[in-house]
This record gives C-alpha cells, structure tokens and sequence, in this order.
C-alpha cells in the first residue's frame, strides 16, 4: 500500500454522489471538517475505483487556510520513497490533451459532455455513461471523471467567493 504510513484517522466519505449541487456539497463536506479536532490529521476515502484503488483527500493541506486538502489517488501516481502523490491539475490536462487527439470529434464532444455533467454535479454514473463505449485512451475514464469531481470540489472550496469549479472547466475547454 502507497499511503502514507502516519497517524491521521481515517474516515470514509463515499457518498458524496447523493448531492446534485456545489453548494450543498461544499456545506457537506465543510461540515464534516467542523467535526474535526483541532491538531489531528485526517484522511478521507472518498472514491472508489473499480481498480480496487481509491481517491482519498488529507486535511489539512499544505496551505492551511482552514478548509484546504490534498488529493490523492491510491497506487497511481508515487513519490521515490513509493508514497502516493497528489494529482496536479496538469495530470488531468494533458491526460484529456491525449484523449482529445486520438478520438474523433463526435467522440470527444461526449467526452466533454460526460465532463460537463460532472461540473454540473450529476452522478457519475449519468456522466460515465455518455462515455462508457469509447475507446479507452490514457488514463481510465472512470479515474478521470472521478478525480475530476474532486478538483471541482476543491476549487469550490479554495475559490469559495469567486469562480471555483469554473477555472478548471475554462482549461479543459480550452484543449
């Protein structure tokens, strides 16, 4: 296993596709961390990939403005010391820069469809299946689409009182 061997507690977190909303989903997550000791690292489990790997967020992050977290895949993306390694915003970029060049475009614009329901907060498996059938190019869809949600989330969280999710949505419309 690639998680960092440390004493954060460990919760799990894996209903978060019950909410259709940024807003509520921001308030979901901001009132779980309320719950949270002052001092104590936290890891939550907030995906499951069907790899058996998941995505899973640290609290709190390395900005320590209060609400930050890192995102993290399990077993995907390792630091030298095999520790697992956030994703950056770039990984996802140049994954769907990859997609993009080898699908055609009625295929890509399901792609950007599927992209596009996870901005909107649907479930992923209303976005997963615009895209199930398309040949897989790069990184799964599944990771992608799910990760994806998370960087949305984030961005909510970090740009509460500006643009948020719509930042990384310009970038990837931007491909």
């Amino acid at each position: 296993m690639t998680i960092r061997n440390d004493n954060s507690i460990e919760l799990e977190l894996y209903n978060i596709n019950e909410f259709n909303n940024k807003v509520i989903i921001r308030d979901f997550l901001l009132d779980n961390m309320k719950q949270e000791n002052s001092g104590t690292k936290y890891r939550y489990f907030v995906e499951k990939l069907n790899s058996g790997n998941r995505i899973y967020i640290e609290r709190p992050g390395r900005l320590n403005k209060g609400c930050d977290f890192v995102i993290f895949i399990e077993n995907h993306i390792l630091f030298n010391n095999n520790n697992d390694k956030p994703p950056k915003h770039e990984f996802l970029l140049e994954d769907l820069n990859f997609k993009k060049q080898g699908l055609s475009n009625t295929e890509w614009n399901f792609l950007l469809d599927a992209i596009t329901s996870i901005y909107n907060c649907e479930p992923f498996e209303t976005a997963f299946s615009k895209i199930e059938a398309l040949p897989v190019l790069g990184e799964d869809f599944e990771l992608i689409l799910k990760l994806l949600r998370w960087f949305f989330i984030e961005q909510d969280i970090t740009y509460w009182a500006k643009s948020g999710r719509q930042m990384l949505f310009n970038a990837i419309n931007s491909i």
